[in-house]
């Protein structure tokens, strides 16, 4: 995934990849695309952004100086956007050893390291469908 003035390895970043997750809820009725440029003009809840590839107006850009929700959605209506293609392959995997997953953040929380909580949301994340 290259685009924009970005570092491809910027985009594999948890935080980046959560801002991927958000970009696909916008919906196409509140983004304007122009093709040439490669700029949109995105409505959100809490304004309208003029984004392009390497710049948007919204604040999380503005604070972080990093790809938004926003740069996105646009890399992705402009095809720019690589998503993983599901594998059937590498979901058994993933099936066949989710007990090991599970283990090991068990041991994590008996050992201290994390919250109850926490061993619960990941362990419900691992066997969710």
């Amino acid at each position: 995934m290259n685009f924009g003035n970005w570092e491809e390895n910027v985009h594999t970043d948890y935080e980046q990849i959560k801002r991927i997750a958000f970009s696909q809820r916008i919906t196409s009725e509140n983004v304007t695309v122009d093709t040439q440029k490669e700029t949109a003009v995105i409505t959100g809840r809490d304004g309208t952004y003029d984004v392009s590839l390497n710049h948007c107006t919204c604040y999380d850009f503005d604070s972080r100086q990093l790809p938004c929700k926003h740069i996105y959605r646009l890399a992705s209506d402009l095809g720019l956007l690589e998503m993983p293609k599901p594998s059937r392959k590498a979901a058994k995997e993933f099936k066949d050893h989710v007990q090991d997953d599970v283990d090991h953040y068990k041991e994590l929380y008996f050992n201290g390291a994390i919250s109850i909580e926490k061993f619960n949301k990941i362990v419900n994340a691992l066997l969710s469908k």
